[in-house]
């Protein structure tokens, strides 16, 4: 099948079912960044089709006053709607003779719960969907950071995007100041930076174990709900 051919099945597939964000990441550059952080065991596979659905603006908006069940709600459901368009795409590729792997949307595997076994986040940037905030979550100028997302990695010759250019957040400090942990330090993404330079996990985890006493479940997102981008 002709790469060009390919990639817009992969589209359609994805808008189809409901994508509003789709690109194509080139990983090469990246490999000894992501044999550091991730591990050799999905090396082989060097590009990253990055899907994304946006949130209904005022159900993230609405964190800002504290968790809500509405927004629990629509987490599960955009994640079970990325995994299976993300289960097609992948299937796509394996039927055209390309291996793939679907990582799922939302799937912890670090002691402190916060990271997977691939970053969402870094295969958007650089498929060119966002930045990288100083919440240390992809960011659109469309929907901000209020969406979610899902990769598929690839070792199909497909045409990739440019990783997204600039820092959009500038002087802006609103997700520093709505954090009520002080996790989110405020510095601008830099990629040789480690996470911590951005954002301090244990923190976040302390407090999001906090809300589950309170609240029942793991939700906080008011970093998300203060961002202008989007709002």
């Amino acid at each position: 099948m002709i790469m060009e051919n390919l990639r817009e099945k992969l589209k359609e597939i994805s808008e189809k079912n409901g994508a509003t964000l789709f690109g194509v990441a080139n990983l090469l550059p990246y490999k000894e960044y992501i044999n550091e952080i991730y591990g050799n065991s999905l090396l082989h596979l060097d590009k990253a089709v990055s899907i994304g659905i946006q949130y209904p603006k005022d159900v993230v908006n609405q964190l800002l006053e504290g968790p809500t069940h509405t927004y629990l709600y629509y987490y599960k459901i955009l994640n079970a709607k990325l995994d299976d368009i993300a289960l097609q795409v992948a299937i796509a590729l394996e039927g055209a003779g390309y291996r793939s792997f679907p990582v799922p949307a939302s799937q912890r595997v670090t002691d402190d719960r916060l990271a997977g076994i691939f970053s969402h986040r870094m295969a958007a940037h650089l498929a060119g969907l966002g930045w990288i905030g100083k919440n240390s979550s992809l960011i659109t100028r469309e929907y901000g950071p209020r969406l979610r997302l899902v990769t598929i990695l690839t070792d199909a010759p497909l045409e990739t995007d440019e990783p997204f250019e600039g820092d959009l957040c500038g002087e802006c400090t609103k997700c520093v100041l709505a954090c009520p942990s002080g996790a989110v330090v405020g510095n601008q993404f830099r990629e040789d930076d480690p996470l911590e330079k951005r954002f301090i996990g244990q923190l976040c985890d302390v407090h999001l174990s906090r809300v589950r006493n309170t609240f029942g479940k793991r939700i906080c997102g008011k970093c998300l709900a203060s961002c202008p981008y989007g709002k």
